[in-house]
């Protein structure tokens, strides 16, 4: 008897501790954790400010490799969202999305997940000095109550192992990011008619742009002979491309496209959708740095390619001798 009267009395005090925290606990839970990344702070921004390489940072990505992910809104800044579903009940079911994006200094996201009925929020809060970046990520709730404030007390207990293990990551990443020298950007395509010429040649630079000066004066050649109007820059589809040799196609944009009767002529629509874009401003023959930017770019940011990447040349080269001023849009279709 004595035995469960010493119980009776534990069970007293756990229950008079508990309402005590549900009546007289806090409403409000904050936590932080920080990390010093040696990187500037537009590289960790970018990184922050959407979803796209999340999983390949997030401590919570480890839980269940096999959870369902969806990735929705913009690729980056207010209104991208990332939500997932896994039958693991460490990780279960919610979802965050950016509702506050402040240029290379804070991202803000509200939370969710389900059976859960607050309504959390997480930030990243960068600043710069001396090339590296200090990256404070927090946790906040407010408008606790209930039994609510129980968990709450437990937050940091909970979250921190997680944080530091996801800043750790975010380091680790940012740290090894490639040095882009060329500005890349995803962009939205439109499908364009033109009429275009198969040409091959090896890799030499000077061959290439001798086999493209033909290509495209058997263009203009067919354009003038059936009246067909230029209605754009010039461009070139890149088939295929090693050490020997590249296979492409040379063309003119037109404002439909083109019944022909010549075996040698292509009439068809460019690509429409996603894809990233970069400016190269110089020589044709100086390109190939800008497409290693690239083909790293796709890889460090997990893109996945969706087709023939392709060049525009709005300079004339006839009219324009300085080849600095030559400038090339080159463009990789991205899924």
């Amino acid at each position: 008897m004595k035995v469960l009267k010493i119980i009776g009395i534990i069970i007293l005090v756990i229950v008079i501790l508990g309402a005590g925290v549900v009546i007289f606990g806090p409403s409000e839970t904050h936590m932080e954790r920080s990390i010093t990344i040696d990187a500037p702070v537009e590289a960790v921004f970018d990184e922050v400010n959407g979803f796209k390489t999340f999983d390949q940072f997030s401590a919570w990505s480890a839980v269940d490799t096999t959870a369902k992910i969806i990735i929705e809104g913009p690729t980056a800044g207010v209104g991208a969202s990332y939500s997932w579903q896994s039958d693991n009940p460490d990780l279960g079911t919610g979802s965050i999305e950016i509702i506050e994006s402040d240029q290379n200094m804070m991202i803000k996201s509200k939370m969710s997940f389900e059976g859960y009925p607050g309504e959390p929020t997480a930030s990243w809060i960068l600043s710069e000095e001396d090339g590296k970046t200090k990256v404070i990520y927090t946790y906040d709730e407010t408008d606790i109550s209930g039994i609510m404030k129980l968990f709450a007390l437990g937050t940091e207990s909970m979250l921190s192992p997680m944080y530091d293990e996801t800043l750790q990551k975010l380091k680790t990443r940012v740290e090894s990011r490639p040095d882009f020298t060329y500005d890349i950007e995803e962009v939205e395509t439109t499908s364009q008619p033109y009429i275009g010429v198969k040409a091959s040649s090896s890799s030499d630079p000077a061959e290439i742009g001798e086999v493209m000066g033909q290509a495209y004066g058997q263009i203009g050649a067919f354009m003038a002979n059936n009246k067909v109007a230029m209605a754009g820059a010039p461009i070139s589809i890149v088939l295929s491309y090693n050490e020997q040799e590249t296979e492409m196609i040379c063309g003119i944009p037109t404002e439909s496209v083109i019944e022909v009767q010549d075996d040698n002529i292509i009439s068809e629509m460019t690509y429409a959708g996603k894809a990233l874009k970069t400016i190269h401003m110089g020589d044709y023959a100086l390109m190939e740095s800008a497409y290693e930017n690239l083909v790293d770019y796709m890889s460090y940011y997990g893109y996945e390619a969706n087709g023939n990447p392709w060049e525009v040349y709005p300079t004339d080269p006839t009219l324009v001798p300085d080849t600095a001023q030559w400038r090339t849009e080159i463009y990789f279709p991205i899924k």
